[in-house]
Formats: structure tokens, C-alpha cells, sequence
């Protein structure tokens, strides 16, 4: 059998799981790669010949997995993001590509400022707090979760990727145990509806249920990233926040009730969707 034959044959096997076939091509693709450390154009080259002893069992054991709807990144152990290579495991929330305009935004805000103290709320996987410590070389950070299991995973991703010295992480819920103002605050909050469970994807369902769901109405966190705001930032600092599908009138509502903040402006993702709300404090 070639290496061919045998990728074709595990990429309809992850078809027959459900997996469509273009993410199963590419899984295949990818799994193939990493364990052989390898690059496209080796693995192109190399295909019609026999399969390296390296590849197995690992890459049975992969597939297997993959079977079963767990995530690619959790199998490879990695996510890219912001440029920057993430260690994920089950413990954290997968980063996203939209969760990216968060840290555009800060940036902005932040790049004017002098010696800028930035709060990430939440931080999981770190990916906030390390993107913007290693895009703005003149801020400090705090990156808080309630999670050990992720901040451990958060202060791995600080080290790799050379910021580790410029963030503090803290176990805490949102900012309880800070003693501190900031100049900006970032927060990707739980903004799943609990009732929302069943409807999500499989893959979703292998990620922690404390970084996905927001209470009966997908507001609980958002509320409470809020409320902290108002009491964390400095005057006229900024929240730097992600919101869930259709709830854009929520955000809308929930800041207009909150008079020392107000909502400067929201960004839209590349499929037109509402996703991050830029607010500021007076």
C-alpha cells in the first residue's frame, strides 16, 4: 500500500463519521504532516511511495479520535492564531479566527498609550493576553480565568511565546481578587445559550462547557464583564468584548443601562456578523 492509498482510506473513514470532506482531506493532510515533519510539497512528493514506519500508530490513533468529533486542534495539541502558535488542550476554548478583531481593536486603542495595563478576562488558551503582549511591547497584562487546568495552559503559551514576563496570571472570577485599574480590558465571555446546548456542533461539545455557555439567556457573563468593566478601567479606558450571534441588541441594551459606559462602535466579522463590541468608560 502507498502512502496514498492509506491517506484515501483514513480520509473516508473520517466521511463515514460524518466529517465533510473537505475539513477530512484536510485532517488527513495535516495529521500526516505533523507526525512526519514534513511540509506540503514532501508530502505531495512522497505520496505514491510505500508509508513511512514513523507514521503508525499514531496516525490510526488520530483518525480514531477524529472519529469521535474531537477537534483537530485538540489532537495535534495546537492552534494558530494572530500569527502566533497556541498549545490547546481540553481544558481551553479552541481560539477562533473572529476572536482576532478583538485584539485589532485593542490594538488601536492601545498603541497611542503609555505603559497601557491590560486586563483579559477569561483568558483560557491565553490567546488575548499573549497576542497583545507581544504586539504592544510597552503594556502589562493580568489574564485571569477560573480555571487552574487553563491557566496553566495559558502560562505555557506566555513562555513559548516570549511575553511571559509582561503577564500575571490569576485564578479568579472576571477581575474579583484585582486591587487595580486598567487601561483596557479584553474579555471573549461564555455567550452560549444553556438552551442552545443540543443544536451545537459536535466538535463543539469536546470544549469546556464553563468557557462556552452563559446562563439561560447567554447574557450572564457579558453582564458580568460589564459590571467589572465599570468598576476595573480607568476613566476613559476601554472593553474590548466578543457577543454571540443576534445578541447585538442586547449588547446595545445592556450598555445603555450601565451610564458610566458607553458603546463606541461594533465590528462585524468577514461573514457580516456582529461579533465585537468596542465600549468605553467616561
Amino acid at each position: 500500500m502507498t502512502l496514498f492509498d492509506h491517506l484515501t482510506r483514513a480520509r473516508s473513514e473520517l466521511v463515514a463519521a460524518g466529517v465533510h470532506g473537505s475539513d477530512a482531506a484536510l485532517d488527513v493532510e495535516v495529521y500526516a504532516r505533523e507526525i512526519l515533519g514534513w511540509d506540503r510539497a514532501t508530502l505531495l512528493a512522497e505520496q505514491r511511495g510505500a508509508v513511512p514506519d514513523r507514521l503508525e500508530p499514531r496516525f490510526s490513533e488520530w483518525i480514531a479520535r477524529r472519529r469521535h468529533s474531537e477537534p483537530t486542534a485538540y489532537i495535534v495539541g495546537y492552534r494558530e492564531f494572530w500569527n502566533l502558535l497556541f498549545r490547546v488542550t481540553s481544558a481551553v476554548l479552541i481560539p477562533r479566527p473572529e476572536t482576532e478583531f478583538i485584539v485589532e481593536e485593542a490594538i488601536a486603542v492601545l498603541r497611542p498609550m503609555t505603559a497601557p495595563r491590560v486586563a483579559d478576562i477569561g483568558t483560557g488558551s491565553g490567546c488575548l493576553a499573549v497576542s497583545l503582549a507581544h504586539a504592544i511591547e510597552h503594556c502589562t497584562v493580568v489574564a485571569t480565568d477560573i480555571s487552574e487546568s487553563a491557566l496553566v495552559v495559558a502560562r505555557e503559551n506566555a513562555v513559548a511565546n516570549g511575553v511571559d514576563s509582561r503577564i500575571r496570571f490569576v485564578c479568579t472570577s472576571y477581575l474579583e481578587t484585582i486591587d487595580e485599574s486598567f487601561d483596557v480590558i479584553v474579555a471573549n465571555p461564555p455567550y452560549v445559550r444553556q438552551v442552545d446546548k443540543d443544536a451545537l456542533g459536535k466538535d463543539v461539545r469536546h470544549e469546556p462547557e464553563v468557557a462556552l455557555f452563559g446562563g439561560n439567556d447567554g447574557l450572564r457573563d457579558i453582564a458580568g464583564v460589564l459590571d467589572t468593566a465599570i468598576d476595573s478601567l480607568s476613566p476613559g479606558g476601554w472593553l474590548v468584548m466578543e457577543f454571540g450571534f443576534g445578541q447585538e441588541d442586547d449588547i446595545r441594551r445592556l450598555v445603555a443601562q450601565r451610564p458610566p459606559v458607553y458603546l463606541s462602535s461594533i465590528r462585524y466579522d468577514l461573514q457580516g456578523i456582529p461579533r465585537t463590541a468596542v465600549i468605553r468608560r467616561l
